[in-house]
């Protein structure tokens, strides 16, 4: 396939760390590439990779159009993950997903996929895996606008080849929140935010793999699908795995509820002062406290044949590995 035939993929978020991963996929699979950044978004991952970089950003609706001419692929990754309020959540995840979508109306896009999250799903109901059947029930603000953007993408499927992914939590090279449990156990802690919790987790390279098979097979559009492996962990053995991934010994530590209410009370408090987005909140809590986060891949695996070819302990490992290469632990 030659340059100009290859697809053109038009990614946002593609700065960050799953958009990068993403495109590092595309690639590798003879796409053609275009970024979308911002005027503040940092560079490092894209650097030295043939990509053409846009800058445009979800709060301009002309800086998108122009953006998106020319795509066949359209991964709209980007969203916020941290907010002050629901009203931020709303403008960057719900309102720029729709900006987006009006600014490929009429254009040659062949295929929109949004990046969701399993939070627009919800908690396991009963401890059991949740599926694309069971009627969504987010508990907090972030969850509520994934599914509010989720059910704008699928409305647009009249016009539009569409496609939604619900990952769960994602971790390996280049990411900074899971990165927390390795830097705790660098330290010889183990935290556990909520015993005998059970979720299910994907490393990011299985999950660039699963966005390039929703892209690519005609069963994907219209349909919404999570993808995990396993499908089925939980704190223990995460920090088991860790652990033997490091070469150390930790020890549990398990934060009482009050303290852990203290601290997101503090950084909500700072958040405001500060105007930066804090990382734990009372809304997080609520998730972590919501019960059991598994899903069910079954759907995308059955119908699609997407096999994760990284299991949890080879993942954990060449993630610590990374950690060490990149001078972070």
């Amino acid at each position: 396939m030659s340059d100009a035939a290859a697809p053109l993929a038009v990614v946002t978020g593609a700065s960050g760390f799953v958009g990068s991963h993403i495109v590092d996929e595309l690639l590798l699979r003879g796409a053609r590439v275009r970024a979308l950044v911002r005027g503040t978004s940092s560079r490092r991952w894209l650097e030295k990779k043939p990509v053409e970089l846009a800058d445009a950003s979800l709060d301009d609706f002309e800086s998108l159009r122009r953006a998106v001419v020319g795509a066949d692929w359209v991964v709209h990754a980007a969203g916020l993950l941290r907010a002050r309020n629901p009203a931020e959540f709303h403008e960057s995840n719900v309102l720029g997903t729709e900006r987006l979508l009006r600014a490929v109306d009429g254009g040659t896009v062949r295929r929109f996929l949004f990046v969701s999250s399993q939070a627009a799903a919800g908690p396991s109901v009963e401890g059991r895996p949740v599926d694309e059947s069971q009627h969504p029930h987010p508990v907090s603000s972030y969850g509520e606008s994934k599914l509010r953007a989720e059910q704008l993408v699928l409305l647009a499927e009249d016009r539009l080849p569409v496609t939604v992914i619900r990952p769960p939590a994602v971790y390996g090279p280049r990411d900074t929140a899971i990165f927390k449990i390795f830097a705790a156990g660098k330290r010889h802690i183990e935290p556990v935010l909520r015993r005998g919790g059970r979720f299910s987790i994907i490393h990011v390279s299985d999950l660039a793999v699963a966005v390039y098979a929703l892209l690519t097979h005609e069963a994907a559009v219209g349909e919404v699908f999570f993808a995990a492996e396993p499908d089925q962990t939980n704190y223990a053995e995460m920090g088991s795995l860790v652990r033997e991934a490091l070469g150390t010994w930790t020890v549990p530590l398990a934060i009482p509820t009050w303290a852990l209410m203290g601290i997101a009370l503090g950084a909500e408090a700072y958040g405001w002062l500060s105007g930066k987005a804090p990382l734990l909140t009372r809304e997080k809590l609520r998730e972590i406290a919501a019960g059991d986060w598994i899903c069910s891949s079954e759907k995308i695996r059955n119908r699609l044949g997407w096999s994760p070819e990284i299991s949890l302990r080879q993942g954990i490992q060449a993630t610590a590995d990374w950690y060490r290469e990149a001078g972070w632990l």
